[in-house]
């Protein structure tokens, strides 16, 4: 897998971010509206919204690290440590 440009993933997050917000305020109104109660149209998309934003960086923080498979080079400071002794 190839690493992707941390800048990139940032103005992914910083994109999506307020997207998410808007679609929870808009079910939290829409909700409201019906008549479900204070947990459900205030509460429940709040915090549906805070997983999925929470989802999104872990997501987005393990595509911006990328895997390091054995193909991949070594660190210079792991090989100055391993010449080091420690």
């Amino acid at each position: 897998m190839n690493r992707m440009h941390p800048q990139t993933l940032l103005l992914v997050l910083i994109g999506a971010v307020p997207l998410v917000v808007a679609v929870a305020g808009v079910a939290a109104f829409l909700l409201m509206r019906a008549g479900y109660g204070l947990l459900f149209w205030a509460i429940l998309p709040f915090v549906v919204s805070m997983l999925i934003i929470a989802a999104l960086g872990v997501f987005l923080g393990q595509a911006a690290r990328g895997r390091q498979g054995p193909e991949e080079p070594e660190s210079s400071q792991r090989r100055s440590r391993r010449r080091d002794g420690v």
